[in-house]
């Protein structure tokens, strides 16, 4: 039994996390409609927002390094979700966009997320949701905190 908040915090994080894990790893192509890890589900329904951006953009949105980004725009441009451009301007800079079926996926993947997260918040109370979302927007903070080179252009706001 944990003794102070902090190993309160530590057990239930170890325990979030491993849930995540074991539910990261699944494949969210049942979601999407085609096979896709979470990362790709995840880089998906972030283009979702935007019209055409670079790679690089990306990478900051979302906090990860371009090559990880690149990776990930590859296999999703294998799989026909994505297409990228050479910038003719800028050489360096390639642009990355839904395709019409990369944009048909990320929808019904960030449907299914938003329908499975309205679900855990119903059976919660009131007073749990809304301690649930202010102290995760804390916890949101803090971790960025540890890491500004991280910090994400989509973070909730304070």
């Amino acid at each position: 039994m944990p003794h102070s908040d902090a190993e309160l915090l530590e057990t239930l994080l170890t325990k979030v996390m491993r849930l995540q894990a074991i539910h990261g790893d699944a494949p969210v192509g049942d979601l999407a409609g085609t096979a896709l890890s979470v990362a790709e589900g995840v880089l998906l329904v972030e283009l979702l927002a935007t019209d055409e951006v670079t790679q690089q953009q990306v990478a900051n949105r979302l906090g990860v390094d371009k090559s990880r980004v690149s990776r990930l725009c590859s296999a999703l441009e294998r799989k026909r979700l994505l297409a990228r451009q050479r910038d003719q301007s800028n050489r360096r800079n390639l642009h990355v966009r839904l395709t019409a079926s990369g944009s048909a996926a990320a929808t019904r993947l960030r449907q299914a997320w938003r329908e499975r997260h309205e679900r855990m918040l119903a059976a919660m109370t009131a007073e749990e949701r809304h301690a649930l979302l202010l102290g995760l927007g804390a916890l949101a903070r803090e971790l960025a905190a540890f890491h500004p080179q991280h910090k994400t252009a989509s973070e909730p706001p304070r």
